[in-house]
C-alpha cells in the first residue's frame, strides 16, 4: 500500500483472506482528504502573462502553468503540503493557512468549474511544440482532468468516511507520522489539531446533505464507522497522539527541556480537548444518521450509481477500457492464471498434497535488504537509501490496512517509512510479499525511481491508483521468484494470490456495476471454493464499502502484464525485462490509457 494524497493505508483489513496492500501516497492523501482548490485567477492570470511573453518559448510558458497549478493544489491543505514538501519556503510558499481543506457541496460545484477551467487553459498550448517530457505531462494531465471532470458530476456519491479509506481512518497515522524538522513544524500541527473539529462538522453536514439527497451509507456501514471513531477515543490519557507527539519531539536537537514539556502539555489539551471531542461529535452525528440508507447493496442500485462507479474507476485506474473491456480483460487474466495453476499441478502433481509455504524466517530489515539485491539484474537501478519499518499502534490495528508504504516528500527521500499492522499476523512467506509490495521493487523502489527522473511535480497532485498499485502489485507477484521455493511452488503461489484478487476485482464490478446481491456473490466465489457465510459476507462488506478499491490493484497489475505481453510480441527474442520495467517506470504515473499509447511509440507498433 502506498500512502499518499495525503494518502495512507493499502491493505484491505476486512476481509480474512489474502488481501493487497494499499499505499500511502501524496496523491491519494490528496484526492481522499481534500479537493484540489486551484487558485484560478492567479494561474490564468500567470499563464496569459506567458502566453503574451513572446520571449518565452511554449515549454517555459508550459511550466509556468505546470509549476502555478501544483504550487496552488498543494497549498490547499496544511496535510498535503507538509506530506508533498518537505521545504515549502523553497518553493516560494510562505506562511500557507492553517487547515484541513474545505469539504461541502459549493467546494465540489468550485472544483468542478477550476477543472473544467484548467483543461481549457491547458488545451490552449501547443502540445506538438513542446518538448517530449512535456509532451507526457501534457497528456497526462488533459487525460486525467477529463476524468476527474466527469467524476464531479456525481456530488454526493462519494463517501469521505468509509471504514477503510475515510478521513477518520486514515487522519491518525498522517497526524502521528506529522514530522518536526523546527518548531515552525511544531507550531502549525498543533494549530491543526484546533482546526478538526470546525472539520469534522463540515463532513458531518455532508453526510446529512447525503441523506437528504438518498445516499446516506448503509446501516452497517456506519455501525462499522462509529465503531472505529469509539475505538479511536479509548483510553485519553494514554492516547497514542500523546506518545507519538512525545516522541517525534525527543528527536528533535532545537527544543530546550522547558519547551518540550509545554509543547507536550499544549498538545494533551489540544488531543483531550478538541481531537477526540471532534470524534466524540461525528459519532453522535453518525448514530442520528445511520438508518438513514436507503441502499444495502451496490452503487448500480442508486438511480446514477453505476453511471459513478463507471467515472470512479476510469478516474481510479485510467485503463481507458469500457466496463465490458474491463470485464473481458479480467475474466481473461482470471482464466490464464487458472490455466497456469492447472498446468503447474499436471507437471507437479505432489503439490496438490504437499504444498509448502514454508521460507526462510527473516526480519523485515533483512528482507528488504535481501529483495534490494536480488532485483538489481532485472530492474533498473535507482539510489540506495534506509528504510524504517514501524508497527502500527494497537489502537488502530482492527482497522487500518495489513501493511503501508508512507510515501516521503517531493523534496526529502532520506526517510522511507513501512508500516505494518501485528493484527494481520503474517506467516514468512506473507511477509516477504508484503515487503516485496511495500519496498522492493514494490512501492519504496517505484517511488525512488520517479524521484530520480525528475518529473513535473504537478503530476503528483493527482491519484494514478491503477498504475502505483498495479506497478506493487506486479511487483509483488514477480518478487515471488526471488523466495527459497521451488520454481513450481513459487509460480502456483504467486497465481494463486493474483487470482484471489481477480476475483475480488470481479466482485467489485459484480456488486458495483451489474448488480450482484450476497446470493449472486456466494455463487460466484463459491465457484472457486469459497463457501464459508463469514467469509462471503465479509467480503460482500468490504466491496460495498469500498466501490473500486480492488481494481486499482488487480486491473491495474492486469494491464501491465498486458503491456509486457504486447512488449515481447513486438520484440520477440530481443524482448529484455529489465528494458520493459524502465520503460513502465520511465513514463512514471499516470492513466495506464496514457502509457499504453505511449508503449506504441517504444515497441514501433499501432
Amino acid at each position: 500500500m502506498n500512502f499518499k494524497k495525503p494518502a495512507i493505508f493499502k491493505k484491505n483489513c476486512f476481509v480474512p483472506l489474502r488481501q493487497p496492500q494499499d499505499a500511502v501516497s501524496r496523491s491519494r492523501i490528496f484526492a481522499i482528504l481534500f479537493f484540489l482548490l486551484i487558485a484560478v485567477l492567479g494561474i490564468f492570470f500567470a499563464v496569459s502573462s506567458s502566453l503574451q511573453n513572446r520571449s518565452l518559448s511554449a515549454d517555459e510558458a508550459f511550466q509556468d502553468f505546470t509549476r502555478e497549478l501544483f504550487l496552488s493544489g498543494i497549498s490547499s491543505s496544511t496535510l498535503t503540503l507538509h506530506y508533498t514538501l518537505a521545504d515549502p519556503a523553497a518553493a516560494g510558499i510562505e506562511d500557507p493557512p492553517v487547515t484541513f481543506g474545505e469539504y461541502s457541496a459549493d467546494a465540489k460545484a468550485e472544483r468542478a468549474a477550476v477543472l473544467e477551467n484548467t483543461l481549457k487553459t491547458l488545451e490552449t498550448f501547443p502540445r506538438d511544440e513542446l518538448s517530449a517530457s512535456n509532451r507526457l505531462t501534457f497528456d497526462i494531465l488533459r487525460t486525467q482532468l477529463q476524468n476527474e471532470l466527469k467524476l464531479s458530476a456525481y456530488p454526493y456519491y462519494e463517501e469521505i468516511l468509509s471504514p477503510l479509506l475515510g478521513v477518520q481512518a486514515q487522519l491518525p497515522t498522517l497526524l502521528a507520522e506529522y514530522r518536526f524538522t523546527c518548531r515552525k513544524d511544531i507550531d502549525t500541527y498543533l494549530d491543526l489539531l484546533g482546526e478538526l473539529g470546525s472539520y469534522f462538522d463540515s463532513l458531518l453536514l455532508f453526510e446529512q446533505e447525503k441523506a437528504q439527497n438518498g445516499l446516506f451509507m448503509s446501516t452497517q456501514t456506519a455501525e462499522a464507522v462509529i465503531d472505529q471513531c469509539r475505538e479511536f477515543i479509548t483510553g485519553p490519557e494514554e492516547h497514542f497522539l500523546l506518545s507519538s507527539f512525545e516522541e517525534r519531539l525527543e528527536q528533535t536537537d532545537f527544543l530546550t527541556a522547558s519547551e518540550k514539556k509545554a509543547y507536550l502539555e499544549t498538545n494533551r489539551v489540544r488531543v483531550i480537548g478538541t481531537v477526540l471531542p471532534a470524534y466524540e461529535a461525528l459519532t453522535a452525528g453518525l448514530e442520528k444518521l445511520k438508518d438513514s440508507g436507503t441502499n444495502p447493496y451496490g452503487l448500480c442500485c442508486y438511480e446514477e450509481g453505476a453511471d459513478y462507479y463507471e467515472a470512479l474507476v476510469e478516474c481510479t485506474t485510467g485503463s481507458g477500457r469500457s466496463m465490458k473491456e474491463i470485464k473481458e480483460l479480467i475474466d481473461a487474466q482470471i482464466l490464464t492464471d487458472t490455466q497456469l495453476m492447472a498446468n503447474i499441478v499436471t507437471r507437479n502433481p505432489q503439490l496438490l498434497t504437499s504444498l509448502s509455504r514454508s521460507v526462510e524466517k527473516r526480519e523485515p530489515q533483512q528482507i528488504l535488504r535481501e529483495l534490494r539485491e536480488q532485483i538489481r539484474e532485472e530492474f533498473p537501478a535507482v539510489p540506495s537509501v534506509s528504510c524504517t519499518v514501524k508497527y502500527v499502534p494497537s489502537s488502530l490495528e482492527s482497522y487500518v490496512s495489513p501493511a503501508f508504504y508512507l510515501t516521503p516528500p517531493l523534496d526529502s527521500m532520506e526517510e522511507q517509512i513501512i508500516y505494518i499492522n501485528p493484527s494481520s499476523d503474517y506467516d514468512d512467506l506473507a511477509l516477504f510479499a508484503t515487503l516485496a509490495h511495500e519496498g522492493w521493487p514494490g512501492h519504496l523502489y517505484q517511488t525512488l525511481y520517479e524521484n530520480s527522473m525528475n518529473f513535473d511535480p504537478v503530476r503528483s497532485i493527482f491519484y494514478f491508483g491503477g498504475y502505483t498499485e498495479g506497478w506493487a502489485v506486479y511487483a509483488e507477484r514477480y518478487a515471488y521468484r526471488f523466495t527459497s521455493l521451488d520454481e513450481d511452488t513459487a509460480s502456483l503461489l504467486a497465481a494463486n494470490s493474483f487470482l484471489l484478487l481477480g476475483l475480488y476485482a470481479r466482485s467489485d464490478i459484480g456488486i458495483h456495476y451489474d448488480g450482484w446481491k450476497p446470493a449472486d456473490l456466494a455463487e460466484f466465489l463459491g465457484g472457486f471454493g469459497i463457501r464459508s457465510q463469514t467469509a462471503l459476507d465479509t467480503i460482500y462488506q468490504a466491496i460495498v464499502q469500498n466501490p473500486g478499491n480492488y481494481l486499482k490493484y488487480y486491473l491495474g497489475a492486469a494491464e501491465i502484464l498486458a503491456l509486457k505481453a504486447e512488449a515481447e510480441k513486438a520484440f520477440g527474442e530481443q524482448f529484455d525485462i529489465r528494458d520493459f520495467h524502465r520503460f513502465i517506470l520511465s513514463v512514471g504515473p499516470a492513466p495506464l490509457s496514457v502509457v499504453r499509447e505511449y508503449l506504441y511509440g517504444w515497441t514501433g507498433t499501432d
